[in-house]
């Protein structure tokens, strides 16, 4: 998923040739340059856990909105977090991975915490530097080696929903600098309020003659999803290119309803609305992999 590219070897080599630092000088830069090289995989190999944690249990029914909410809760977790997580996880004990990923953890956090306190003498001699130098190339082959391997079980997870690798890589990519930009608020189903006013529904599609995405309104303006297992946050503005509908369902709000509903299957549940009507999520038999229904159901005739 990450690339190592060769930003390091021009920073390190792309000098003139009238390159007037001294041996000494040139070993310390190489250091450095290798130790923020080692980092940014570290971070490569958190993004790939993130990424396969969001996925994991979730090869089908699971909207974009989902993912991104998964995958902002991810985030927002430690590396060590992460680790123990995808460890304890199904595909983690099957990956055949936690070893490495233990003392991958380990050797991350050394290098974010004490790497150059640790290392104060050794870093004082050209021996030492160059000693540092090897070390910090086998953290780099040993983190490259995770993220390619954790790439391949996201890959494996994207293809077995029937979806695009490469769409899924640019939306994610997307998602991650939006949530570390702070452009974009996480959506996460625990954050809706215990109960909440709705008052209109809307679908929201792309293209007006296909089905599209159910939209509920709070009475605060918020953008609320039917989700999973529940009612989410939404998207705090309509995305580009989408295109809203008003639902006519005047009796049906406005109405204070429980986000989660107390006995609940994923995407299958009923979430009561005003006068009989009732908010249903449902997947059936018959239906495509990440396919599933949503749909305020009228009050049942007598």
């Amino acid at each position: 998923m990450g690339s190592r590219r060769n930003a390091l070897d021009v920073g390190m080599h792309g000098e003139p040739a009238e390159n007037t630092l001294s041996p000494e000088s040139q070993r310390v830069r190489d250091v450095y340059a290798h130790y923020g090289l080692a980092m940014y995989l570290a971070q490569n190999v958190e993004r790939g856990l993130s990424m396969a944690l969001a996925l994991e249990g979730q090869s089908q029914h699971m909207t974009t909105w989902d993912y991104d909410a998964r995958l902002a809760e991810n985030y927002q977790n430690t590396f060590g977090g992460l680790v123990s997580k995808f460890i304890a996880s199904p595909i983690g004990l099957s990956s055949g991975l936690s070893d490495r990923l233990k003392r991958a953890s380990l050797q991350r956090n050394d290098l974010a915490h004490q790497y150059f306190w640790d290392r104060a003498i050794q870093f004082a001699s050209s021996d030492g530097q160059l000693e540092m130098i090897a070390e910090l190339k086998q953290i780099q082959d040993e983190f490259t080696a995770l993220d390619d391997e954790l790439g391949l079980i996201v890959d494996a997870f994207v293809k077995g929903r029937g979806d695009s690798v490469e769409d899924f890589h640019s939306r994610a990519e997307l998602s991650l600098n939006a949530f570390l930009s702070g452009s974009q608020t996480p959506h996460n189903s625990e954050s809706v309020p215990n109960r909440v006013e709705v008052i209109a529904a809307q679908v929201w599609s792309v293209n007006p003659d296909e089905p599209g995405n159910l939209v509920l309104i709070s009475s605060e303006g918020r953008h609320l999803i039917p989700g999973e297992r529940g009612i989410c946050f939404g998207p705090t503005s309509i995305p580009v290119g989408v295109i809203p509908r008003t639902l006519l369902f005047d009796k049906a709000f406005p109405v204070q309803i429980n986000p989660r509903p107390k006995t609940t299957a994923p995407w299958n549940y009923g979430i009561p609305l005003a006068n009989g009507h009732v908010l249903r999520a449902e997947t059936k038999p018959g239906l495509a992999p990440g396919q599933f229904r949503v749909w305020i159901q009228r009050p049942r005739k007598s």
